[in-house]
């Protein structure tokens, strides 16, 4: 999809989107874009604000994410491999130390809206198909993307694959009391059972 088409459909007024989708656009339009579209939309929008919001954006990482917290239990340092995997643009790995890597399926397009700092490097990978060698980093973040993904259990195992042995996975995503659909960028509800099948046996 291209940034065009984006800043397209963002100029069309409120009133001529309800025209076109009384008209059927709305069964055409997912046609158009696959599950990653509305993803796209927000991180387009997301990093103009987060440039200008680097430490509001760390203060809820320590607030509400733990982040000291999780910092003490890591132990980071200049030589911990750390991975998030469903990095997005304000990733975690902008206020730790180390190693740092990210992927996801819209890093490259990320890059042509976005400058990642010097020593954060960001590839293009699913969380299906996780491109490293098994037990590769000391610590793993899936910061509420593991919902985003087509197969979490999958996604899951290839997490496992690549964490060492001794490592840590610092997992986050939304908990529903009950199923609900939701948007093509999220396809599954998961409630508190879905969580524990998705850990159990595996960290």
């Amino acid at each position: 999809m291209s940034f065009a088409f984006l800043r397209l459909k963002k100029a069309i007024p409120v009133p001529v989107k309800s025209f076109l989708k009384s008209l059927g656009f709305g069964r055409v339009l997912p046609l158009l874009k696959d599950k990653y579209y509305e993803e796209l939309e927000f991180q387009i929008d997301w990093a103009e604000e987060f440039v200008d919001n680097v430490p509001q954006v760390l203060a809820y990482w320590r607030q509400y994410r733990y982040l000291d917290e999780i910092s003490k239990i890591c132990k980071f340092n200049d030589h911990t491999k750390v991975l998030d995997v469903g990095c997005g643009i304000s990733t975690v790995l902008h206020f730790v130390p180390g190693e740092r890597h990210g992927i996801d399926p819209l890093a490259e397009r990320y890059k042509k809206v976005y400058r990642y700092p010097e020593g954060i490097k960001v590839q293009e990978g699913f969380g299906e198909n996780i491109p490293f060698e098994d037990d590769y980093f000391d610590v793993i973040f899936c910061s509420n993307a593991i919902d985003h993904m087509t197969d979490p259990i999958h996604s899951i195992e290839e997490i496992r694959r690549v964490l060492a042995p001794g490592g840590k996975f610092v997992f986050t995503v939304e908990v529903f009391s009950h199923k609900v659909e939701r948007n093509l960028a999220h396809p599954h509800t998961l409630v508190k059972e879905d969580v524990y099948k998705l850990l159990e046996g595996r960290f």
